[in-house]
């Protein structure tokens, strides 16, 4: 198989923060959590991300573009934490075949690839936006239950293809890690943090962020200032 051309550093990174992150919520999380459970968070997330598309027929509703993004890369939190469950270190679990089936969905490489062919092609011909990117995040959840990891991950890299580019996703992941660090640190896993701030949820304070700025170092200080303003009350 071919070998990974997304920014291999910028993975590391993000395995590197998720375990971090993961350790600050349980210390021996890979002695605790099992796969089936970020499974589950997995399609909680793919839920969630449908619900931010028109697919209701009774209503009127709008496409939520920033809220989908968001959904991906909280699912990206929880197939990360699925991938080092593994035991793999960072950098073995960047060049595993896992992550090249990521890559694969991302820049839409068929090459050498492990799936169904009848669920490819009705992807590829759909034309509808929204009916694509469900019939995506659906074979995500598919192919997690049905224990083929692969192709679930293959699946949502096509997702996250349509929606927005791997430096934006990086930038996006690296803003929501932050954010939950601050939301640990406010006691979240205590009920005492509250996600949503002057009726605004915390997610969205964090987006406009993102979309402000150029770097990692850059982001990190700007989302820790912004909650220190609004958080101190």
């Amino acid at each position: 198989m071919d070998n990974i051309k997304l920014d291999q550093s910028k993975l590391i990174e993000m395995f590197k923060l998720q375990d971090e992150l993961n350790k600050k919520i349980n210390k021996n999380w890979k002695g605790i959590r099992k796969k089936s459970d970020f499974v589950r968070a997995i399609w909680i997330e793919c839920a969630e991300l449908v619900d931010s598309l028109p697919w209701k027929w009774w209503k009127k509703q709008e496409m939520d573009i920033n809220n989908v993004k968001i959904e991906l890369v909280d699912m990206w939190h929880f197939i990360i934490s699925y991938i080092l469950l593994n035991k793999f270190d960072y950098k073995d679990a960047v060049n595993s075949d896992y992550i090249k089936y990521f890559e694969k969905g991302m820049i839409r490489n068929f090459e050498n690839l492990k799936v169904d062919p009848i669920d490819l092609h009705h992807f590829l011909g759909e034309t509808n936006k929204t009916e694509r990117l469900i019939f995506a995040i659906e074979r995500v959840v598919e192919n997690f239950l049905s224990k083929r990891p692969l192709e679930a991950i293959f699946f949502y890299g096509l997702t996250v293809s349509e929606v927005m580019d791997f430096g934006e996703m990086y930038l996006l992941y690296i803003g929501k890690n932050i954010l939950n660090h601050i939301r640990q640190e406010f006691g979240y896993k205590e009920g005492n943090y509250k996600k949503h701030i002057d009726g605004i949820e915390d997610n969205k304070y964090m987006l406009e962020i993102v979309k402000n700025v150029k770097s990692k170092e850059e982001l990190e200080k700007a989302i820790r200032k912004k909650f220190e303003e609004i958080l101190k009350d």
